[in-house]
């Protein structure tokens, strides 16, 4: 399984990147939205799982998600953010991202949530 990082800062984005190969996964990266779509433009069928920074320059992560869906239809999101406010988590929810983990997190907090995600798509298949 292939998952798609989007995070403007680089040293989490390497964080991430090694943190879930070590655990099997594919990784996609991106610094910003953009680039984010122009992979998954190119990736689509490559990438099972959008894993996003809420802040960050240009587009956020709830703009991307916007995105995202109008293009691709159902596609599986994390969010993930430093900031947990309820405004936050309510726009978050408004716009159907299926988790959120806030940062910092450890690599098996990430991992839990990811699994939590995945089992609950096999369950709707």
């Amino acid at each position: 399984m292939n998952i798609l990082i989007v995070d403007d800062e680089v040293d989490q984005l390497e964080s991430l990147r090694r943190g879930l190969k070590s655990k099997g996964y594919g990784v996609f990266e991106a610094l910003n939205a953009d680039e984010a779509l122009h992979i998954l433009d190119q990736k689509r069928n490559d990438i099972s799982l959008l894993l996003t920074d809420y802040i960050m320059p240009g587009k956020d992560g709830i703009e991307l998600v916007h995105e995202v869906r109008s293009r691709y239809g159902v596609f599986p999101v994390i969010m993930m953010s430093a900031y947990r406010t309820t405004d936050l988590l309510s726009n978050i929810n408004k716009h159907v991202c299926d988790g959120f983990i806030q940062k910092p997190f450890t690599l098996s907090h990430l991992m839990g949530e990811i699994e939590r995600l995945l089992s609950r798509i096999d369950g709707t298949k």
